[in-house]
């Protein structure tokens, strides 16, 4: 429990001190409908026991559903994750994910391109069939892996893979300029 706190205040410390750096004003990420997650507080502490991360975790299983935001703040959030073998790869346009292993040992695929590319709705997330030409990396409890926006992401050996996502908003270049 110690761990997984410590790890969550150490990476949302680093997130802080990017936020600046890289928010702007932004409409917020799309939830999953029905899904309302409570705000960030602005005035105090947040904190989340890893007994209640775990109940979540098991919740999301018994349920076959794979992500629980568990704190909105508009531009970023905190969500408890799971990751389905058949979990398609995904490119964000324009939001980073930081994602935090916490169970199972997955591989995680970045780079390349999207093999059979589509827009998901509703979103700014494109998704694709498989990832050509990625670099594939074993991961463990405890290994964090950054992904900034456009560059496609999956995981692979995902059977008991459990994560902490922490997402925030950024303008990415060329996203909502104004053609002439």
């Amino acid at each position: 429990m110690k761990r997984t706190i410590s790890l969550l205040l150490r990476m949302l410390s680093i997130c802080g001190m990017a936020l600046p750096l890289l928010l702007v004003p932004a409409p917020r990420l799309v939830r999953a409908q029905g899904q309302q997650a409570p705000r960030a507080a602005t005035d105090k502490a947040q904190y989340w026991s890893h007994a209640d991360l775990v109940d979540i975790w098991k919740d999301l299983e018994a349920k076959q559903v794979i992500n629980k935001r568990v704190m909105e703040g508009g531009t970023y959030s905190l969500n408890i994750r799971t990751i389905k073998e058949d979990s398609p790869p995904l490119v964000h346009a324009k939001s980073i994910d930081l994602w935090i292993i916490e169970a199972g040992n997955p591989i995680s695929v970045t780079g390349g391109h999207l093999v059979g590319m589509k827009t998901n709705p509703n979103s700014d997330d494109m998704s694709g069939t498989s990832i050509s030409g990625g670099v594939e990396q074993p991961m463990k409890p405890g290994d964090i892996v950054f992904i900034p926006t456009g560059v496609p992401h999956g995981f692979k050996n995902t059977k008991g893979f459990r994560a902490l996502l922490i997402r925030w908003e950024i303008k990415a270049p060329g996203v909502g300029a104004k053609s002439d």
